[in-house]
């Protein structure tokens, strides 16, 4: 604090010095062209006018009204020994000349006092355009910025690049804060809000107090701060009352989804189990058919329900995946089992690769997401339709395509059809209302497992499911998984 105090005395004394240096080399200038034009003959009374420019133009370019009346007394000395009879004297002999001298005075004092004025006027002008820009500057950013941390940064940063002085912020809600014990060192500015105060801001000032023109700037930096900071509070309460309504829109969409998608396979395996109670059956072949029904409109249910505990499972954020390595050859069979009318009632085809392929991955998570790809393409292709399921391996990840001949994407969704409750299924009288879970599960699951899953349209017609994951080659050690 006393090297800060003694940098301040020297900067003064040395603009002290620059002024009276000013101060001097204006009179001595004045006195130089007054004598030339004595000398030329020109006449006391505008040699007079010529000193007097001389103290205006000190007034001018010095920064106090004192070097004016410096340069004034100096002025009238001079020409009191040059110009005035006895010459070479400070004696008066002449009445007029007193009077010429005392006017001189005078003129010299109050245009002195006015220059300085006005100086003093286009100074605190400057000072307040450069303050009006900085305020202008400020109110842009802070309307710019969002987060709580980086708006106290931003305003943090406009007190010590404008004042000097080192701030923190403490905020109304914050237990965590620190406390000063030494009040002597810090000043506190509220930081107001709509409704109440978000906080206080704390200038540090090592007891040096605080100019009136400081505690503007503060005062206006904390008012900024306190608009910004409701202004992230409203936004954060807005977007949470917007997430709990997605959420509760969301329950209600799934329990709409599950009370309808379930009723006609239930009112169906319901009405299949009458009909063999009830023997109104008696055919082998017929009592086969309902047999088989049952167990599809069975095996459907347990699917929806599983996509609705994978998803349960996946939006709590829990841990849902427990890899562990798989030869991918035994989980694309196993998904083939699971999938009424894959292969009864549609043309399938597979292509498996030459190589062995193995993969860290969650069996059964991997398992349903193939599952609801080939279930997928199912829905979305008539009977008889075609259906392809491709793997091939390369550059140490292992492709799944899943292909069909049905009715394709609509242009324009083949983003969209991977979010929940978008339901693209077929139309065909075999074919059941989906839910719009499976696509949104294959998404979060391949995700997971550190992959990639995307869907086009095919040239021919139908609809073209891709993913990868990373594989290995079971006999070449040099893969990468």
């Amino acid at each position: 604090m006393e090297k800060e105090k003694s940098g301040d005395k020297r900067e003064m004394y040395r603009q002290r010095l620059i002024c009276l240096g000013r101060t001097a080399l204006i009179v001595l200038a004045a006195s130089l062209i007054s004598l030339y034009l004595n000398w030329s003959g020109v006449m006391k009374e505008n040699i007079l006018m010529v000193l007097l420019i001389g103290v205006l133009l000190t007034g001018a370019f010095t920064s106090g009204y004192e070097y004016g009346v410096i340069g004034a007394v100096a002025s009238v000395l001079i020409f009191n020994f040059f110009f005035t009879v006895p010459v070479h004297t400070f004696a008066i002999m002449n009445p007029d000349d007193v009077v010429l001298m005392a006017f001189f005075l005078a003129a010299a004092f109050i245009s002195s006092g006015m220059t300085a004025r006005f100086r003093r006027q286009a100074a605190i002008a400057g000072e307040n355009e450069r303050t009006a820009r900085k305020m202008s500057e400020m109110s842009e950013r802070f309307i710019n910025v969002t987060g709580e941390e980086q708006i106290i940064a931003l305003g943090v940063y406009y007190i010590r690049e404008n004042t000097g002085y080192e701030a923190s912020v403490r905020l109304t809600d914050d237990e965590t804060a620190n406390h000063t014990n030494d009040r002597r060192e810090i000043v506190i500015f509220p930081i107001g809000g709509i409704m109440h105060q978000t906080g206080e801001l704390r200038i540090w000032t090592k007891d040096r107090g605080i100019s009136a023109e400081h505690e503007i700037f503060i005062r206006a930096v904390a008012g900024q701060m306190g608009i910004a900071l409701d202004r992230e509070k409203i936004y954060s309460e807005q977007e949470k009352t917007r997430l709990q309504v997605e959420r509760e829109h969301l329950k209600s969409s799934m329990l709409r989804s599950i009370s309808h998608d379930f009723r006609t396979p239930l009112t169906g395996i319901i009405g299949d189990c009458d009909l063999i109670l009830q023997k109104r059956v008696t055919d082998e072949r017929e009592k086969d058919g309902l047999v088989k029904d049952i167990r599809e409109q069975s095996m459907w249910l347990t699917r929806t329900m599983e996509n609705i505990l994978s998803m349960t499972k996946i939006e709590s954020g829990a841990e849902f995946i427990s890899r562990k390595e798989e030869v991918l050859e035994d989980l694309v069979y196993e998904a083939e089992r699971h999938v009424s009318g894959l292969k009864d009632s549609r043309k399938f085809e597979q292509t498996m690769p030459e190589e062995v392929l193995t993969a860290n991955v969650d069996a059964r998570l991997m398992v349903q997401v193939l599952v609801n790809l080939l279930d997928n393409a199912v829905k979305n292709t008539t009977e008889g339709g075609s259906i392809w399921l491709r793997v091939y391996y390369r550059n140490g990840r292992a492709y799944f395509v899943v292909e069909d001949n049905g009715r394709g994407i609509e242009p324009g969704q083949e983003q969209a059809i991977f979010g929940e409750f978008v339901s693209l299924s077929g139309q065909g009288p075999d074919q059941k209302h989906g839910m719009g879970l499976g696509l949104a599960i294959c998404r979060q699951v391949i995700e997971a497992h550190g992959g990639e899953i995307w869907a086009e349209n095919r040239a021919e017609g139908g609809a073209r499911f891709t993913f990868w994951l990373n594989a290995a080659d079971a006999a070449g050690a040099g893969d990468q998984k």
